[in-house]
């Protein structure tokens, strides 16, 4: 089963994806601070990054991805905001991240992002 990390503030956000990603036969992992996204990232397991680009801790909007980027530049990065401006989404983009998703969106659009993003794997299939 493939790990996702979701890094988020919002709880009922990091509740629906939770949700979600199991609903799609994902390992879902949390975090609702960039530092704790950080740490988590690290996980040699972890498949995909979905971050909030707003997040409390000790780095900036930007410092945020770099640092994700820096920790994980081998798997793809969804990133999420409310308020993108075309300078952020351009040096996301510069970043390596794969998809930007501009709140709000439905959650329901994330399934096809990460049939986008992430190869068929027979350990995702659901059981019938």
């Amino acid at each position: 089963m493939k790990k996702i990390l979701v890094i988020d503030d919002e709880e009922p956000i990091l509740r629906h994806f939770r949700d979600l990603l199991r609903l799609l036969q994902y390992e879902p992992i949390t975090a609702n601070n960039s530092d704790e996204g950080y740490d988590l990232a690290k996980d040699p397991d972890v498949t995909l990054i979905i971050s909030d680009l707003c997040m409390p801790g000790t780095r900036s909007e930007i410092e945020h991805i770099e640092a994700l980027r820096a920790a994980r530049p081998d798997i793809p990065m969804v990133v999420i905001s409310g308020y993108p401006t075309p300078n952020i989404m351009q040096r996301c983009e510069e970043l390596g991240v794969s998809n930007f998703l501009t709140k709000p969106f439905e959650l329901s659009f994330i399934s096809s992002v990460l049939e986008e993003l992430l190869p068929d794997d027979p350990d995702n299939e659901p059981e019938l």
